[in-house]
């Protein structure tokens, strides 16, 4: 093995390692991702080890980790866009950083953020609708209180979801994001350790 330069050796000491069991870890949080946007709504814990650089938490941190790549755009609201979290994703993903959202593949934020911004991610068109971004919502909390009533593909009958902190606004967007299917935004709300996504497809209540 070729020693690297003492730069490169203090660069990459700084960073946090990614997954403990890379590959293992990786399938773990994958296959939870994909149950939880094929059933909308139902909560599932990430029990995967990962460190999560400063502006991101664990689950988003995990999310990331196992969807991004090479290929994939992610756009960091302010607060989650430290030089710290855009190196950890860099080393890790390999993945772009972009500043525009309109670009993103996957657009991360935190719930007190202002979310105007949802407006401007790629819906995908009808052609193309897989060519959509996907938003990463970090919130404080998740659980089954019936704040939201959901309905749609997934769901048998109806799901209950309450996402402390949720604003007025984002319920006006997804309304509208629905109405676009088989375009539109998919969802994925993470708090520090549980992960529930919301789906194009997926009809919202507010009680």
């Amino acid at each position: 093995m070729t020693p690297q330069p003492q730069s490169a050796l203090a660069q990459t000491s700084e960073l946090l390692p990614g997954f403990d069991h890379a590959a293992f870890d990786s399938n773990a949080v994958f296959r939870a991702l994909l149950d939880a946007m094929s059933r909308p709504g139902r909560i599932y814990d990430l029990l995967v080890s990962v460190s999560a650089p400063d502006g991101l938490n664990k689950a988003a941190t995990a999310t990331l980790l196992a969807m991004a790549d090479m290929d994939t755009t992610i756009w960091l609201s302010p607060s989650c866009a430290t030089k710290a979290a855009g190196d950890h994703l860099k080393f890790h993903c390999g993945c772009p950083i972009s500043t525009d959202v309109k670009q993103a593949d996957f657009a991360v934020a935190r719930i007190s953020d202002d979310l105007s911004f949802v407006t401007d991610l790629a819906v995908g068109n009808a052609e193309y609708p897989d060519q959509s971004a996907t938003l990463i919502l970090m919130v404080d909390e998740i659980s089954d209180h019936p704040s939201m009533t959901l309905k749609g593909s997934g769901i048998k009958d109806t799901h209950s979801l309450a996402i402390k902190g949720l604003p007025e606004s984002f319920h006006a967007w997804r309304a509208e994001n629905h109405h676009l299917f088989p375009c539109g935004v998919d969802v994925i709300f993470a708090s520090e350790t549980q992960i529930a996504a919301l789906s194009r497809t997926t009809r919202i209540e507010v009680n």
